[in-house]
């Protein structure tokens, strides 16, 4: 009998115990509590006469609610001076405004202010980031902070916040007569909605920093000028062709691309060296900065120009052995080995190798995306001889181009594009010389790509020979 009261009692202290430390922590991570932290955010904030400004435009912007729940928050809260200020730059009397600016201030979970921690995004329920900074909250200090209620804290700042537009709603509102920025709102249209996620998508993510450089409509105008030729299609806008395949629709999207980098960049007083997010290199002098403006997801810099080389632009790019798209025929996969290799200078590389099929001209198939128009020097390895390689004689083999101009029901004979040898005769195939342990690129040729889009060819055995392949390189020849 004596055991219940006991074991009562223990599990007693237990509670007490643990409530005291639970009670601890949560004091040790928010500050010290207000007496009324056992009220909602919403009782705590609306007791306190100098926040009446701003409790009124919460009653009217429907968060009130969110703010009496049981859900966790953390408010910043302007004082009745910060808000008679807002009103000067704010239409509180427009129900969407009031919305916007009180859902800024609230923020989803629990963030304490620590003036030694580093930045912290903390998203608010307008689905931006506020970033508290060092005791800041986008820059504004706190009056106070760190005070607790039953279902979270609130910090209090002399100065509303300022919501901030994204990228892409700040240069449509701050530059929209620029030729740049006509360019992005003329892609935003049903047409063009494989421009999304190479363009608008960076501009417009708010879980993410990016940089956006706006120029002047001269630079803008000459660059897609001198680009146009390298995106050059058959489809003709004039007779109503696809939108998002014609020549201005490829060359607006690649220039429009290249003023977007990942992260939010400070340009000091030397040139900085820079790469977007399409991979284009390129640098931004200060004297060319005409003016900085901070955005929601970054930054973004009116600048005069970009200095981007063409070869910068127009890049070189590999197709990899390893990644065919087909073959001659099915039902030779146990003569297609596709290899983790290392040379003899200690690199790991990746290839395929296609032997003993016993089918005469036997082929891989690969295409490339995006081939720009214009000639292109071809490069390729084939490692052949390496330990472990049943392949030890010398070998020939071919590269074939698709020809869209040629009918044919057999498909090799569709891959007879013109080219130009590697000893520059005229040829409809680049013949390919394997020699033993040879880690070095062979020069195959060059090939013209009248059309921008996909680079069709195909890798052919001599006879029934083998096939090895690690890479070709394409280096575009610019003038």
């Amino acid at each position: 009998m004596n055991s219940v009261p006991k074991y009562s009692f223990f599990l007693f202290v237990l509670f007490c115990t643990c409530s005291f430390s639970c009670t601890h922590k949560w004091d040790d991570h928010v500050g010290i509590a207000d007496p009324a932290s056992q009220k909602t955010l919403y009782d705590v904030i609306r007791a306190a006469p100098e926040f009446s400004g701003f409790m009124d435009l919460v009653d009217r912007s429907g968060y009130a609610g969110d703010l009496k729940s049981s859900r966790n928050f953390t408010v910043i809260v302007p004082t009745n001076e910060a808000i008679g200020e807002a009103k000067t730059a704010y239409d509180f009397n427009d129900s969407a405004v009031v919305r916007s600016f009180v859902g800024y201030h609230i923020i989803n979970s629990v963030y304490n202010v620590n003036e030694a921690s580093d930045t912290i995004r903390a998203k608010n329920l307008r689905n931006k980031y506020v970033e508290f900074t060092h005791g800041n909250f986008d820059g504004v200090p706190a009056l106070k902070k760190n005070i607790v209620a039953a279902n979270g804290l609130y910090h209090v700042v002399g100065t509303s916040l300022k919501p901030l537009a994204n990228i892409y709603n700040l240069v449509s509102t701050t530059f929209p007569a620029t030729a740049q920025v006509n360019n992005v709102l003329l892609m935003d249209t049903t047409s063009y909605q494989n421009w999304l996620s190479e363009i608008k998508r960076p501009m417009t993510t708010e879980n993410s920093k990016y940089t956006y450089f706006v120029v002047d409509d001269d630079y803008f105008n000459a660059e897609y000028d001198r680009l146009r030729p390298f995106y050059h299609t058959h489809y003709d806008e004039a007779a109503g062709a696809p939108a998002d395949s014609t020549t201005s629709f490829f060359t607006r999207k690649a220039l429009l691309r290249d003023f977007i980098v990942a992260g939010a960049v400070t340009i000091g007083d030397q040139v900085t060296h820079l790469v977007s997010v399409s991979g284009t290199a390129f640098s931004i002098d200060p004297a060319d900065i005409l003016s900085r403006h901070k955005a929601s997801n970054g930054v973004v810099y009116r600048v005069k120009k970009q200095l981007c080389s063409l070869q910068d632009r127009i890049r070189e790019f590999k197709v990899m052995g390893n990644q065919p798209s087909g073959y001659k025929q099915s039902g030779k996969s146990g003569n297609i080995y596709f290899r983790v290799k290392k040379d003899t200078l200690g690199n790991l590389y990746n290839d395929v190798e296609i032997r003993g099929h016993g089918v005469s001209a036997f082929y891989a198939k690969y295409r490339a995306a995006n081939a720009n128009t214009v000639t292109y020097k071809v490069y390729g390895r084939a490692i052949m001889g390496l330990t472990g390689d049943p392949q030890t004689d010398d070998f020939t083999q071919y590269v074939h181009f698709f020809d869209p101009s040629i009918e044919s029901v057999n498909e090799a004979d569709l891959y007879k594009r013109p080219v130009v040898n590697d000893q520059g005769a005229n040829d409809v195939r680049m013949p390919w010389s394997v020699t033993l342990l040879n880690h070095d690129e062979v020069y195959l040729g060059e090939v013209t790509q009248n059309e921008f889009g996909n680079m069709r060819l195909l890798v052919m055995a001599n006879g029934t020979g083998p096939i090895i392949l690690e890479y070709l390189r394409f280096v575009p020849v610019i003038q």
